[in-house]
């Protein structure tokens, strides 16, 4: 008989499983990106255990047991007072899996929802590839959105796009922190990277990120805006380090909804492509929602998708 139950951690009750999600996430490291990356999943594994132990704010977390044994956890991030993610989960690789998975989900969902009925599950969860939990999540009424992780070789690229006359690029400025949450979270409303990126569902969340992006990896002296004549921000480029020598990551790229399909994405995308090589990196990196505008634009520039992994929405 499988148990459902907030989360009491004790080392030697959850030991075992913490045990398999470290090698879990190695895997999925190594798999992901194309070459052992201990450092990220350490960082993540990491992340996990902490929410785990210290019940932090914001997080509420349910393991599942068969008498004494944990067989898995499922961790919701409460965005605000009516909007839930489902931002880890786990379960131990055994013959019933994928069944263990869905009575997880089904169990953990039912009694989050009997303390606030106001919960809406409108994300799901982020998976792996052909992952145990895609036919749970779709017996429980998700279906799936697939994301493109994608690469491109600098070497090959020569072409420059410029701003309509009255726009202008701009260097990334901490002091435009506020209006870039803004731009974003307005630009990303009711899209489907939401699934995924809970940061970007409100302004505060992505102030946050932003703040922590800075401390870390942003590459912020290859980071831009752009302006228009008022000097007001309508687009933006955000660049991060890779995790190999000469590579990068384009974090994100934005422009105000009103100014879409006037060829803003081709200009901040070669702005982006021309200023990194310039500086000596080979390779560009991103992610992007398949079948989304966005995605042709990439590949008219000459990026290639390497690997996918899905997404499960309501």
């Amino acid at each position: 008989m499988f148990d459902v139950s907030e989360l009491n951690f004790s080392q030697r009750k959850h030991e075992k499983i913490l045990n398999n999600l470290r090698e879990s996430l190695i895997k999925y490291f190594a798999e992901t990106v194309q070459h052992e990356n201990i450092k990220e999943a350490e960082s993540w594994y990491e992340r996990i255990e902490n929410i785990i132990k210290s019940r932090r704010e914001h997080f509420t977390c349910f393991e599942l047991s068969k008498e004494e044994d944990v067989l898995g956890f499922l961790i919701f991030r409460h965005i605000n007072e009516n909007f839930v993610l489902i931002r880890h989960f786990f379960i131990l690789d055994t013959v019933e899996r994928e069944e263990v998975a869905f009575i997880l989900l089904r169990d953990a969902i039912k009694k989050l929802k009997s303390t606030n009925e106001q919960i809406k599950f409108d994300n799901a969860a982020f998976t792996f590839p052909e992952d145990y939990l895609a036919n749970p999540l779709k017996r429980l009424g998700y279906s799936i959105v697939k994301r493109n992780n994608m690469i491109f070789n600098l070497d090959l690229f020569d072409k420059t796009y410029e701003l309509l006359p009255e726009y202008y690029f701009a260097p990334f400025n901490e002091n435009d922190f506020s209006e870039i949450a803004e731009l974003c979270v307005n630009a990303f409303k009711n899209h489907l990277d939401t699934t995924f990126w809970e940061d970007i569902t409100s302004i505060p969340l992505y102030l946050e990120y932003l703040n922590n992006s800075m401390k870390t990896y942003m590459l912020k002296e290859f980071s831009f805006v752009v302006k228009d004549k008022k000097g007001q921000i309508v687009g933006i480029c955000l660049i991060e380090d890779g995790d190999r020598e000469g590579e990068f990551i384009i974090q994100n790229i934005a422009v105000d909804k009103a100014l879409r399909s006037k060829g803003f994405g081709s200009a901040l995308l070669s702005k982006c492509l021309n200023t990194i090589q310039k500086k000596g990196y080979r390779k560009a990196i991103l992610t992007v929602t398949e079948g989304i505008p966005a995605q042709k634009l990439y590949e008219r520039f000459g990026f290639k998708i390497y690997n996918s992994m899905n997404v499960l929405v309501d």
